[in-house]
């Protein structure tokens, strides 16, 4: 399994994950507040997560070894 492959299963998980605690929260589930705001904390670091795995795959940064820099032939063509 590649690295890309591997990031798309996690991310699956992650959103499972997230849509669980959703809808343990939609029905009425939690019994106390302190439940509340650790589900509550839990939504909102998957969607951190799922945020991070967003801008990876979208491959917004340059790789280490990409050309990033901008070359100039300052040799001349027609040496006499």
């Amino acid at each position: 399994m590649d690295g890309v492959n591997l990031i798309y299963r996690l991310k699956k998980q992650v959103e499972e994950t997230q849509k669980n605690v959703q809808t343990f929260l939609l029905n009425g589930q939690v019994d106390n507040y302190e439940k509340y705001q650790y589900m509550v904390g839990q939504l909102r670091a998957y969607e951190a997560i799922l945020q991070e795995i967003s801008t990876l795959l979208t491959n917004k940064e340059p790789e280490d070894n990409e050309n990033t820099g901008t070359v100039i032939d300052i040799s001349s063509k027609n040496k006499t």
